[in-house]
């Protein structure tokens, strides 16, 4: 196969500058904006967001290695499993099976979105002051209040437990140790489902690991792609 090209996919309020500090490492990648981040609507089910994803990943030359974060992560599952001929690979970054939102983050989104983005970003990153963190929070107040909840409710909506025995291509699952809003072992759960899926737990890392570890994240996709390569019959 020629070298597949890795398509980076940010979480719930995010962009495609969560990823610039692993993207500038790894040759060819390509950073996606889902709809409405910012521009456009946000889309807020699961099942639309990955047709959405798939239709967008139509405009792009295969062999496709989808590297999806948190809702992401999700998005990019939902096209492996139901487009699989456009997925040549997978990576999960804090994500699972399941992306719970809790009821009291809905409601502070509702009250108070300035008090619901500092608790996010006492999640995401290890260091607050960072570039990487500043961007992240650029990037959610430009998704707006609105677009978060759509995001928060694709959450909701995705569940795919006892439904990922037809994702055929190898998965390389990551998660941060000190993940607070995706925990490890809700990455576990998604490892132990997938036929053909590696797991690795970065230590010390939030939900923000490409913040916290970019060199360790670029490291892992460069070799996850190399090891693709290399086995392509």
């Amino acid at each position: 196969m020629s070298s597949p090209r890795p398509i980076l996919i940010h979480g719930s309020g995010g962009d495609h500058r969560l990823w610039e500090p692993v993207g500038a490492r790894l040759a060819g990648s390509l950073a996606l904006d889902l709809p409405g981040h910012p521009e456009g609507v946000a889309l807020d089910d699961i099942d639309v967001l990955g047709a959405a994803l798939a239709e967008a990943l139509e405009q792009v030359d295969a062999p496709r290695v989808l590297v999806g974060h948190s809702l992401g992560g999700a998005a990019s599952l939902e096209v492996a499993r139901t487009h699989p001929g456009l997925v040549a690979g997978l990576v999960v970054v804090a994500g699972g099976a399941r992306l719970p939102v809790p009821d009291h983050a809905m409601a502070r989104l509702r009250e108070d979105f300035a008090a619901e983005c500092d608790r996010l970003m006492d999640g995401f990153t290890a260091d607050p002051g960072s570039a990487a963190a500043e961007a992240a929070r650029d990037a959610m107040e430009a998704c707006g209040p609105e677009g978060l909840a759509a995001d928060y409710r694709a959450c909701r909506s995705y569940d795919v437990r006892g439904r990922l025995g037809t994702v055929d291509v190898p998965v390389l699952v990551i998660a941060g140790s000190d993940d607070p809003l995706t925990p490890p072992w809700l990455s576990d759960e998604l490892a132990r489902e997938l036929p053909q899926a590696t797991m690795v737990v970065i230590a010390g890392a939030r939900h923000l690991p490409m913040a916290d570890a970019p060199l360790t994240i670029a490291g892992l996709v460069a070799a996850y792609l190399a090891r693709l390569e290399l086995t392509d019959p």
